[in-house]
Protein backbone atom coordinates (compact mmCIF):
# COMPACT_ATOMS: atom_id res chain seq x y z
CA UNK A 1 0.00 0.00 0.00
CA UNK A 2 2.88 2.34 0.70
CA UNK A 3 3.77 2.23 -3.01
CA UNK A 4 0.48 3.98 -3.87
CA UNK A 5 1.52 7.20 -2.13
CA UNK A 6 4.47 8.16 -4.37
CA UNK A 7 2.58 6.96 -7.44
CA UNK A 8 -0.35 9.20 -6.55
CA UNK A 9 2.02 12.14 -6.04
CA UNK A 10 3.59 11.57 -9.44
CA UNK A 11 0.17 11.46 -11.11
CA UNK A 12 -0.88 14.63 -9.35
CA UNK A 13 2.31 16.40 -10.45
CA UNK A 14 1.76 15.31 -14.05
CA UNK A 15 -1.85 16.51 -13.99
CA UNK A 16 -0.75 19.84 -12.52
CA UNK A 17 1.90 20.26 -15.19
CA UNK A 18 -0.57 19.48 -18.00
CA UNK A 19 -3.12 21.90 -16.57
CA UNK A 20 -0.57 24.70 -16.26
CA UNK A 21 0.54 24.06 -19.84
CA UNK A 22 -3.06 24.24 -21.06
CA UNK A 23 -4.13 27.31 -19.04
CA UNK A 24 -1.02 29.35 -18.33
CA UNK A 25 -0.73 31.68 -16.61
CA UNK A 26 -2.82 30.08 -13.88
CA UNK A 27 -2.93 30.30 -10.10
CA UNK A 28 -3.08 27.78 -7.28
CA UNK A 29 -6.78 28.22 -6.49
CA UNK A 30 -7.87 27.76 -10.08
CA UNK A 31 -5.70 24.68 -10.46
CA UNK A 32 -7.08 23.09 -7.31
CA UNK A 33 -10.64 23.87 -8.35
CA UNK A 34 -10.24 22.59 -11.90
CA UNK A 35 -8.39 19.42 -10.93
CA UNK A 36 -10.57 18.84 -7.87
CA UNK A 37 -7.41 18.25 -5.82
CA UNK A 38 -6.69 19.80 -2.38
CA UNK A 39 -4.71 23.03 -2.50
CA UNK A 40 -1.97 21.55 -0.33
CA UNK A 41 -1.43 18.71 -2.83
CA UNK A 42 -1.37 21.11 -5.76
CA UNK A 43 1.07 23.40 -3.93
CA UNK A 44 3.42 20.47 -3.28
CA UNK A 45 3.29 19.52 -6.95
CA UNK A 46 3.95 23.10 -8.06
CA UNK A 47 6.89 23.41 -5.70
CA UNK A 48 8.37 20.11 -6.88
CA UNK A 49 7.96 21.00 -10.55
CA UNK A 50 9.43 24.46 -9.96
CA UNK A 51 12.47 23.06 -8.15
CA UNK A 52 13.01 20.66 -11.06
CA UNK A 53 12.90 23.56 -13.51
CA UNK A 54 9.63 22.72 -15.28
CA UNK A 55 7.41 25.50 -13.90
CA UNK A 56 8.00 29.06 -12.68
CA UNK A 57 6.06 32.08 -11.51
CA UNK A 58 4.94 34.42 -14.26
CA UNK A 59 7.23 37.45 -14.07
CA UNK A 60 4.42 39.88 -14.84
CA UNK A 61 1.69 38.24 -12.78
CA UNK A 62 2.78 37.22 -9.27
CA UNK A 63 1.07 34.08 -8.04
CA UNK A 64 0.45 32.80 -11.57
CA UNK A 65 2.31 29.78 -12.90
CA UNK A 66 3.72 29.14 -16.38
CA UNK A 67 5.82 26.47 -18.10
CA UNK A 68 9.53 27.24 -18.26
CA UNK A 69 11.58 27.45 -21.44
CA UNK A 70 13.32 24.22 -20.43
CA UNK A 71 10.49 22.20 -21.95
CA UNK A 72 11.01 23.72 -25.39
CA UNK A 73 14.71 22.89 -25.20
CA UNK A 74 13.97 19.20 -24.68
CA UNK A 75 11.22 18.71 -27.27
CA UNK A 76 9.82 20.28 -30.40
CA UNK A 77 6.37 21.76 -30.54
CA UNK A 78 4.09 20.20 -33.16
CA UNK A 79 2.83 23.33 -34.94
CA UNK A 80 -0.13 21.52 -36.49
CA UNK A 81 -1.59 20.54 -33.14
CA UNK A 82 -0.86 23.96 -31.66
CA UNK A 83 -2.89 25.46 -34.50
CA UNK A 84 -5.73 22.98 -33.97
CA UNK A 85 -5.92 23.82 -30.28
CA UNK A 86 -5.80 27.55 -30.92
CA UNK A 87 -8.43 27.35 -33.66
CA UNK A 88 -10.73 25.16 -31.54
CA UNK A 89 -10.85 27.07 -28.27
CA UNK A 90 -13.09 29.97 -29.44
CA UNK A 91 -15.78 27.48 -30.54
CA UNK A 92 -15.92 24.84 -27.81
CA UNK A 93 -17.79 26.53 -24.96
CA UNK A 94 -20.31 28.02 -27.38
CA UNK A 95 -20.97 24.60 -28.95
CA UNK A 96 -21.41 22.99 -25.54
CA UNK A 97 -23.88 25.66 -24.48
CA UNK A 98 -25.79 25.56 -27.76
CA UNK A 99 -26.22 21.79 -27.66
CA UNK A 100 -26.78 21.54 -23.93
CA UNK A 101 -24.19 18.75 -24.17
CA UNK A 102 -22.69 17.09 -21.14
CA UNK A 103 -19.28 17.95 -22.53
CA UNK A 104 -17.35 18.65 -25.74
CA UNK A 105 -13.73 18.13 -26.68
CA UNK A 106 -11.21 17.88 -29.49
CA UNK A 107 -9.39 14.56 -29.71
CA UNK A 108 -6.29 13.70 -31.74
CA UNK A 109 -4.34 10.59 -32.63
CA UNK A 110 -1.40 10.08 -30.28
CA UNK A 111 0.50 7.37 -32.09
CA UNK A 112 -2.10 4.60 -32.09
CA UNK A 113 -4.41 6.04 -29.42
CA UNK A 114 -6.79 8.96 -28.96
CA UNK A 115 -6.13 11.74 -26.46
CA UNK A 116 -7.88 14.95 -25.49
CA UNK A 117 -6.25 18.04 -27.01
CA UNK A 118 -8.72 20.80 -26.11
CA UNK A 119 -11.93 21.30 -24.13
CA UNK A 120 -13.77 24.22 -22.53
CA UNK A 121 -13.14 24.83 -18.85
CA UNK A 122 -16.46 23.29 -17.82
CA UNK A 123 -16.00 20.11 -19.88
CA UNK A 124 -15.52 17.83 -16.89
CA UNK A 125 -16.93 14.68 -18.52
CA UNK A 126 -14.32 14.32 -21.25
CA UNK A 127 -11.54 15.25 -18.84
CA UNK A 128 -12.78 12.69 -16.32
CA UNK A 129 -12.95 9.96 -18.94
CA UNK A 130 -9.37 10.69 -19.92
CA UNK A 131 -8.17 10.68 -16.33
CA UNK A 132 -9.90 7.38 -15.57
CA UNK A 133 -9.18 5.47 -18.77
CA UNK A 134 -6.07 7.08 -20.23
CA UNK A 135 -5.38 7.05 -24.00
CA UNK A 136 -8.09 5.15 -25.83
CA UNK A 137 -8.05 2.66 -28.75
CA UNK A 138 -8.73 4.53 -31.95
CA UNK A 139 -11.59 2.31 -33.16
CA UNK A 140 -13.83 2.50 -30.10
CA UNK A 141 -14.96 6.12 -29.99
CA UNK A 142 -16.75 8.55 -32.25
CA UNK A 143 -13.69 10.78 -32.75
CA UNK A 144 -11.48 7.83 -33.61
CA UNK A 145 -13.98 6.39 -36.05
CA UNK A 146 -14.54 9.68 -37.85
CA UNK A 147 -10.76 10.10 -38.20
CA UNK A 148 -10.38 6.52 -39.44
CA UNK A 149 -13.13 7.09 -42.00
CA UNK A 150 -11.20 9.96 -43.56
CA UNK A 151 -7.76 8.34 -43.61
CA UNK A 152 -6.24 6.87 -46.75
CA UNK A 153 -7.35 3.21 -47.01
CA UNK A 154 -3.83 1.82 -46.68
CA UNK A 155 -3.07 4.02 -43.67
CA UNK A 156 -6.39 3.07 -42.06
CA UNK A 157 -5.76 -0.66 -42.61
CA UNK A 158 -2.28 -0.42 -41.13
CA UNK A 159 -3.53 1.50 -38.10
CA UNK A 160 -6.37 -0.93 -37.45
CA UNK A 161 -4.05 -3.89 -37.81
CA UNK A 162 -1.87 -2.47 -35.03
CA UNK A 163 -4.64 -1.35 -32.69
CA UNK A 164 -7.64 -3.68 -32.93
CA UNK A 165 -7.69 -7.05 -31.21
CA UNK A 166 -8.30 -10.15 -33.30
CA UNK A 167 -12.11 -10.19 -33.70
CA UNK A 168 -14.15 -13.11 -32.41
CA UNK A 169 -16.05 -13.31 -35.67
CA UNK A 170 -16.23 -11.76 -39.11
CA UNK A 171 -19.38 -9.86 -38.18
CA UNK A 172 -17.45 -7.48 -35.91
CA UNK A 173 -15.12 -6.65 -38.80
CA UNK A 174 -18.09 -5.98 -41.07
CA UNK A 175 -19.77 -3.88 -38.37
CA UNK A 176 -16.72 -1.63 -38.02
CA UNK A 177 -16.42 -1.28 -41.78
CA UNK A 178 -20.11 -0.33 -41.94
CA UNK A 179 -19.68 2.25 -39.16
CA UNK A 180 -16.72 3.83 -40.93
CA UNK A 181 -18.51 3.95 -44.28
CA UNK A 182 -21.56 5.53 -42.63
CA UNK A 183 -19.37 8.10 -40.86
CA UNK A 184 -17.68 9.00 -44.11
CA UNK A 185 -21.00 9.31 -45.93
CA UNK A 186 -22.90 11.47 -43.46
CA UNK A 187 -19.93 13.42 -42.08
CA UNK A 188 -20.12 12.39 -38.41
CA UNK A 189 -19.80 9.26 -36.29
CA UNK A 190 -21.89 8.06 -33.35
CA UNK A 191 -20.72 5.86 -30.49
CA UNK A 192 -23.22 4.87 -27.79
CA UNK A 193 -22.35 3.23 -24.48
CA UNK A 194 -18.71 2.52 -25.37
CA UNK A 195 -17.41 3.55 -21.96
CA UNK A 196 -20.47 4.49 -19.95
CA UNK A 197 -23.90 3.01 -20.60
CA UNK A 198 -25.66 6.35 -20.18
CA UNK A 199 -23.47 8.41 -22.54
CA UNK A 200 -23.30 8.75 -26.30
CA UNK A 201 -20.63 10.54 -28.33
CA UNK A 202 -21.02 12.24 -31.70
CA UNK A 203 -17.93 13.43 -33.56
CA UNK A 204 -17.04 15.21 -36.81
CA UNK A 205 -13.60 15.53 -38.41
CA UNK A 206 -11.41 18.61 -38.34
CA UNK A 207 -9.66 18.60 -41.70
CA UNK A 208 -6.71 20.30 -43.33
CA UNK A 209 -7.16 22.20 -46.58
CA UNK A 210 -6.18 19.01 -48.41
CA UNK A 211 -8.86 17.01 -46.62
CA UNK A 212 -6.62 15.11 -44.20
CA UNK A 213 -8.14 14.50 -40.74
CA UNK A 214 -6.12 16.11 -37.96
CA UNK A 215 -8.63 15.80 -35.09
CA UNK A 216 -12.16 14.83 -34.12
CA UNK A 217 -14.59 17.27 -32.49
CA UNK A 218 -16.80 15.36 -30.05
CA UNK A 219 -20.02 16.16 -28.20
CA UNK A 220 -21.02 13.97 -25.25
CA UNK A 221 -24.78 13.59 -24.84
CA UNK A 222 -26.90 11.48 -22.45
CA UNK A 223 -28.16 8.35 -24.21
CA UNK A 224 -31.77 9.04 -23.23
CA UNK A 225 -31.63 12.18 -25.38
CA UNK A 226 -30.16 10.48 -28.43
CA UNK A 227 -33.20 9.77 -30.55
CA UNK A 228 -32.49 9.42 -34.26
CA UNK A 229 -33.68 12.98 -34.86
CA UNK A 230 -31.65 14.38 -31.96
CA UNK A 231 -28.51 12.53 -33.09
CA UNK A 232 -28.87 14.00 -36.57
CA UNK A 233 -29.31 17.51 -35.15
CA UNK A 234 -26.29 17.18 -32.87
CA UNK A 235 -24.28 15.68 -35.71
CA UNK A 236 -25.13 18.63 -37.95
CA UNK A 237 -24.13 21.16 -35.27
CA UNK A 238 -20.87 19.36 -34.55
CA UNK A 239 -20.09 19.17 -38.28
CA UNK A 240 -20.69 22.88 -38.76
CA UNK A 241 -18.40 23.75 -35.86
CA UNK A 242 -15.73 21.31 -37.09
CA UNK A 243 -15.88 22.98 -40.50
CA UNK A 244 -15.45 26.41 -38.91
CA UNK A 245 -12.38 25.14 -37.06
CA UNK A 246 -11.06 23.58 -40.27
CA UNK A 247 -11.46 26.91 -42.07
CA UNK A 248 -9.65 28.69 -39.23
CA UNK A 249 -6.69 26.36 -39.70
CA UNK A 250 -6.20 27.78 -43.18
CA UNK A 251 -5.93 31.33 -41.89
CA UNK A 252 -2.52 32.83 -41.05
CA UNK A 253 -1.87 32.26 -37.37
CA UNK A 254 1.06 33.07 -35.15
CA UNK A 255 1.97 30.08 -32.99
CA UNK A 256 5.18 31.55 -31.71
CA UNK A 257 3.67 32.41 -28.33
CA UNK A 258 2.88 28.87 -27.33
CA UNK A 259 5.93 27.47 -29.04
CA UNK A 260 8.20 29.86 -27.19
CA UNK A 261 6.59 28.86 -23.92
CA UNK A 262 7.49 25.25 -24.65
CA UNK A 263 4.00 23.79 -24.77
CA UNK A 264 3.81 20.57 -26.69
CA UNK A 265 0.31 19.18 -27.22
CA UNK A 266 0.08 15.48 -26.56
CA UNK A 267 0.95 14.45 -30.10
CA UNK A 268 2.82 11.28 -29.16
CA UNK A 269 5.40 9.78 -31.47
CA UNK A 270 5.70 12.42 -34.08
CA UNK A 271 6.51 10.08 -36.91
CA UNK A 272 3.49 7.83 -36.27
CA UNK A 273 0.95 10.60 -35.77
CA UNK A 274 2.12 12.58 -38.76
CA UNK A 275 1.96 9.52 -40.97
CA UNK A 276 -1.60 8.70 -39.98
CA UNK A 277 -2.81 12.27 -40.26
CA UNK A 278 -1.78 12.92 -43.82
CA UNK A 279 -3.33 11.84 -47.08
CA UNK A 280 -5.44 13.28 -49.89
CA UNK A 281 -9.09 14.00 -49.28
CA UNK A 282 -10.37 11.20 -51.49
CA UNK A 283 -8.44 8.57 -49.54
CA UNK A 284 -9.09 8.93 -46.46
CA UNK A 285 -13.78 10.30 -41.38
CA UNK A 286 -15.41 7.87 -36.74
CA UNK A 287 -11.52 5.99 -30.56
CA UNK A 288 -11.86 4.65 -27.67
CA UNK A 289 -12.24 7.81 -25.96
CA UNK A 290 -13.81 10.73 -27.68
Amino acid sequence: MWEDVPLKSVRTALRVFEEVAARQPVGLSELARTLEVPKASVQRALTTLASAGWLRYDTNQPGQWVVTARFSVLTDVDPDLVRVRQASHPHLAELQDRLGARSVGVFVLDGDRMVLLAAPDQARTVRSVEEMLGPLPVHRSAAGRVILAHLAPDVRSDLLARTTPVPDDAQSVRDLATDLARARRRGYAVAVGEFFDDLGMIAAPILTGGGAPVAGLTAVVPVDRLTARAAARVGHEVMETARAISRALEEPSATGGEAAAGIRPRSGARGDSRRTQTGPADRGPSSRRG
